[in-house]
């Protein structure tokens, strides 16, 4: 019994630096090209419909597809000169083709070689941060208060006491991953934050305002303590921070559904009816004062100024009260 045999051809070309950063199916499509312009004379001259084989099956919709770019719509043109039909074949189905390009003398490992130098590209280089922000995640201080104030703390106090006696549950904590050592409160890997709202404003605060996040949002502030530090509700109080952070609300976006139409305010009837106040802050010390609020009659445009002192740029209801008195 005779077999039929069939004459084989093979053809190898690298791609240069700027090839190798094209979509697959611009490669695949290029690899076409290339096969047509080396065996031009070969395949223009025959009336044989010209059977093309690939196991990119996006590439049988790409060409039909109306809407190609500049370079795509180039090589169509090119094609439209031969009589052919592209087929789709399965991985397996193409095995022994596969296995020439797979070859060790063609894959690229050398990091130097010009084709794969460009497609992977350091955005942020050492000269355009300070790397010495990115290594300090959190100040020692704050990180020295947290550690001390777990371990003298009532509440961490009975939280401990409360594990020794293998209890699951303290008032609304569940201590199924809580665990001690040394005297030291932990929930899984995270240190324990104890209950001091000053103290756990102050991590947030490093925290969302470092370099490395620069006023990220709540999820991902969350996620960077939460590598580290622990308490209860500790997402709520995150939430309830950076909701008030000034720079967030300046710069972000807002998400929340369209406010109704801003309503005039009423008119005084009499002076000092209606005020409105302001603090100007980040002002020079003097006589031991580095703040300055300002309070103005709506309807007479009357002020007073009163000096005072702000502390980590915020004060209390009760202090600006205090002073109005």
């Amino acid at each position: 019994m005779l077999k039929s045999w069939h004459s084989i051809v093979f053809y190898s070309k690298n791609m240069s630096s700027a090839e190798c950063n094209y979509e697959i199916y611009d490669k695949e499509l290029l690899i076409i090209i290339w096969a047509f312009e080396h065996w031009w004379l070969e395949l223009k001259l025959t009336d044989i419909s010209i059977k093309m084989f690939i196991d990119h099956q996006a590439l049988i919709s790409l060409i039909k597809d109306k809407e190609l770019s500049r370079r795509q719509m180039h090589w169509v043109q090119k094609l439209a000169d031969f009589n052919f039909r592209i087929m789709y074949w399965f991985d397996k189905q193409n095995i022994k083709i596969d296995a020439l390009t797979h070859q060790a003398d063609v894959m690229l490992r050398d990091s130097e070689d010009e084709r794969i130098r460009y497609q992977w590209i350091t955005i942020l280089t050492s000269n355009r941060m300070k790397i010495a922000d990115l290594k300090k995640n959190i100040s020692e201080s704050i990180y020295k208060q947290i550690f001390e104030t777990n371990e003298i703390d009532e509440n961490c106090t009975l939280l401990r006491e409360a594990i020794a006696r293998d209890k699951t549950q303290y008032e609304d904590i569940k201590l199924k991953n809580c665990w001690t050592q040394n005297e030291i409160l932990y929930y899984d890997s995270q240190l324990w934050v104890s209950f001091n709202e000053l103290l756990q404003m102050n991590l947030i605060r490093e925290m969302h305002n470092q370099s490395s996040v620069d006023h990220s949002d709540i999820l991902r502030t969350v996620k960077v303590i939460k590598r580290n530090y622990y308490w209860s509700f500790m997402r709520k109080t995150i939430n309830r921070y950076i909701q008030n952070c000034y720079i967030c609300q300046r710069s972000k976006t807002s998400r929340n559904k369209s406010n109704d139409l801003l309503q005039s305010l009423l008119i005084s009837e009499q002076r000092w009816q209606d005020i409105a106040m302001n603090f100007i802050i980040n002002l020079f010390d003097s006589s031991e004062y580095n703040a300055i609020l300002t309070i103005i009659c709506r309807l007479s445009k009357e002020r007073h100024y009163i000096s005072c002192i702000i502390n980590d740029e915020n004060i209390t209801v009760k202090k600006t009260a205090e002073m109005l008195i």
